[in-house]
């Protein structure tokens, strides 16, 4: 039990904290004299860290900003005042979750698969010298260092194994059949009209 309060004590710390500042600002501009921002956000954080588990909680901010917002009406509730006002659409847009869409997540995972299975293709010096520059963001110097090559090694796999893969995706795309085409086209635009309701 002490492992899941030290787990969501953790999270607190690193997605909640750091947007305090503007949630209070926000809640200073919302409700000037009306409620006390301190008792309100120190109030918002214990029903957070009173939550069983936080994996739910897809947009922190968001939630935090929704909490706050529901602390500061309960207390307006409890001290009888009757007169307030609701979140504005302006201010429902910082909340918005952006996450992708699930069928953009979807695809995006099949892709890296796809690009994935084609870098194992290659030898493991160009792979390497790939995934060191492109996926880790390493210096050209050090992956040099890293594989014990040169920089103009690390330089000429990285191009040729980048046009190696461009070029297998380019084929297994032209392979594809006309039917398999059609079929893919036929879904993306039955999502976008799915998406459009």
């Amino acid at each position: 039990m002490n492992d899941e309060r030290d787990a969501i004590s953790e999270w607190i710390g690193a997605e909640i904290l750091p947007h305090e500042r503007s949630v209070r600002n926000w809640l200073s501009r919302r409700w000037r004299n009306v409620v006390d921002p301190n008792d309100v956000i120190q109030e918002a954080y214990c029903r957070i860290a009173s939550l069983k588990s936080v994996d739910h909680i897809r947009n922190p901010p968001g939630y935090f900003l929704r909490t706050v917002h529901l602390v500061a009406t309960d207390i307006m509730r409890r001290s009888g005042i009757i007169n307030f006002t609701s979140m504005t659409e302006n201010e429902w847009l910082n909340v918005i979750d952006k996450e992708p869409l699930a069928d953009r997540m979807m695809a995006a995972d099949q892709e890296l698969r796809r690009v994935d299975a084609l870098l194992s293709e290659l030898s493991d010096t160009c792979r390497r010298a790939i995934e060191l520059r492109r996926i880790e963001g390493v210096s050209q110097r050090e992956a040099a260092q890293r594989l014990g090559v040169s920089e103009d090694v690390i330089r000429n796999h990285l191009v040729r194994g980048v046009q190696k893969v461009l070029k297998a995706m380019a084929e297994q795309d032209s392979q594809m059949s006309g039917d398999e085409q059609e079929t893919i086209e036929q879904k993306a635009q039955a999502i976008g009209i799915l998406r459009s309701f």
